[in-house]
């Protein structure tokens, strides 16, 4: 990998303060690559501060930045770039990082709704006191008598030119987090932060760092709720409220369940892309459990070449490194369950049986080389998904254009188990061992306009923050933009993917555009309707 592929952030240790308030203290420069939600260093993979889990871990990152981006944010323009030059830029970085300091407040379910920065590398000699305030609605800066002789007390012009320019950018950025979450005075006394008030008043870092030596343990299990659990997922996943609703009371019914009082399995029934995948992943996320997607169709009895449900179990063991009680709390999610009864093999039968014995809960032995122990499947979470097209009324609609439509008359789940049953999926005392049955129905325009914006999943989210975060550039759409995404998808393709396929193709080449000058350092990419037609059509500076 040359210098232009590494990528540099700062890594911070994570203090909690309370129950939801954080501060992160920069403790050195890492250097790896970004991936969508970490950064893998040599030694290690951090996460950036972004998901509701980060803030469990040790340590997070921040400030990711490349060696080119580097040398324009530092000025740096030695043109004959060596190894020793490489280790001056990153200390320099490291250097301008190591005094500021994150302070992040977040919701009951761990979710970031504040960040901003600190800066205390300004703050040198004793009693100095620096107020960011409001002074006739124009943002300002109050200095006492120290403060005011450290600038005095500077040996050049120069040295006083760096100290008033950070005074500057700290104003600045005082003001954008009054604009942002309505911060209002921030106090610094010799290099502390003493005060920062807001609409509702934060205590003093001092008065917070008392609390540090009763709150070693980090377990954020009283923190996780029902309602912090669907919340997160509609996060993610739009246009099923009452169903993800009942996902959400199941799973979190099994997740605070002890031995004994045995868990829910839920059968997720609906097209492709309707996000039956994204809730099951949404809440493996939130929960922090092990969790493991197999195509059921794909499973064999055990002696059979294959996947059987010993090496199901397996690789949930696998994901749970070795932890027996945590991986028999962990998530099996069996998707296409439907196509268990698209064939008359016997080996079907044998892997329906099995899998619904596996259900209802009970002890299967893993005995291989490797792998020794028994495993009980009554806490496991067991999550079933499937199209069950058959189930489905079919109108021929005349006009124009002739098409085949689907539409779900099923308004209760005792009608989806009915149908089920009718079209021969599974018989009655089967399916009476799946505890709890949700139909997720084809996604209609406005919804798939509303995830296209808002989803944290979309592609279009991905690519704004992921062009933000490495190239600085904004991604800029309009109403009519939109429109021609959603008119783009074809009447057979009912689900969000496809939408996601065709952002993903329309941005492409763009991206390659970004990547061929990416010195130039554009700042923003506009897309249009031309852009949907013609994806030659942008326009990026």
């Amino acid at each position: 990998m040359n210098y232009h592929e590494i990528e540099y952030c700062i890594k911070y240790r994570v203090i909690k303060l309370e129950q939801d308030k954080y501060i992160l203290f920069p403790v050195s420069v890492e250097e790896g690559e970004a991936r969508e939600f970490d950064f893998k260093s040599a030694k290690e993979k951090i996460p950036f501060i972004e998901r509701k889990n980060d803030l469990k871990n040790k340590y997070v990152v921040d400030s990711v930045y490349s060696i080119d981006e580097l040398k324009i944010i530092y000025d740096f323009e030695e043109d004959n770039y060596s190894e020793d030059n490489q280790k001056f830029l990153c200390e320099y970085f490291f250097n301008d990082y190591k005094n500021r300091i994150i302070y992040i407040e977040t919701t009951k379910n761990n979710d970031v709704v504040t960040k901003y920065e600190i800066d205390l590398n300004f703050i040198k000699d004793n009693q100095e006191i620096i107020t960011y305030l409001y002074n006739k609605d124009i943002p300002s800066v109050v200095l006492n008598e120290d403060a005011l002789n450290q600038i005095l007390n500077c040996n050049n012009l120069q040295e006083i030119k760096i100290l008033l320019e950070k005074y500057r950018r700290l104003v600045s950025e005082f003001k954008n987090l009054s604009e942002r979450i309505g911060i209002s005075k921030i106090k610094v006394i010799d290099g502390k932060v003493k005060e920062i008030e807001t609409s509702k008043t934060i205590n003093s870092y001092e008065t917070n760092n008392k609390r540090l030596e009763s709150n070693n343990d980090l377990s954020v299990f009283g923190e996780i709720s029902y309602d912090g659990l669907r919340t997160f997922i509609k996060s993610k996943v739009f246009g099923h409220d009452e169903e993800i609703d009942t996902f959400a009371q199941k799973l979190y019914m099994n997740y605070t369940a002890i031995d004994g009082e045995g868990t829910d399995s839920i059968l997720l029934v609906g097209p492709t892309g309707t996000g039956k995948t994204e809730t099951v992943n949404a809440a493996c996320t939130y929960l922090d459990i092990p969790s493991i997607c197999v195509n059921a169709s794909n499973i064999v009895p055990q002696g059979i070449k294959g996947m059987s449900i010993e090496d199901v179990i397996i690789s949930l063991f696998d994901a749970s490194k070795g932890e027996l009680k945590k991986a028999q709390k962990g998530l099996i999610f069996l998707d296409e369950f439907d196509k268990l009864n698209d064939s008359d093999l016997d080996i079907k039968t044998a892997i329906k049986n099995i899998l619904l014995t596996f259900t209802a809960g009970g002890i299967f032995p893993i005995d291989t080389e490797h792998y020794n122990f028994m495993f009980d499947s009554s806490m496991t979470n067991k999550v079933f998904a499937g199209v069950f097209d058959r189930i489905n009324d079919t109108k021929k609609i005349t006009g124009f254009e002739q098409k085949n439509t689907s539409k779900l008359n099923l308004e209760t789940e005792q009608d989806i188990r009915k149908k089920i049953i009718e079209k021969k999926y599974f018989t009655l005392e089967e399916l009476s061992r799946i505890s709890t049955v949700l139909l997720f129905k084809e996604l209609d325009k406005e919804t798939k306009r509303k995830i296209l914006l808002e989803s944290k999943i979309s592609e279009l989210s991905k690519k704004r923050y992921r062009y933000k975060r490495q190239f600085g550039i904004d991604i800029q759409i309009n109403d009519d933009f939109v429109e021609a995404v959603l008119d783009s998808v074809s009447n057979s393709e009912t689900g969000m993917r496809s939408v996601n396929n065709i952002v993903k193709k329309i941005i492409d080449t763009a991206e390659k555009s970004i990547l061929e000058n990416e010195k130039i350092g554009y700042k923003k990419l506009v897309l249009t309707k031309d852009t949907v037609i013609n994806p030659k059509t942008f326009d990026l500076n």
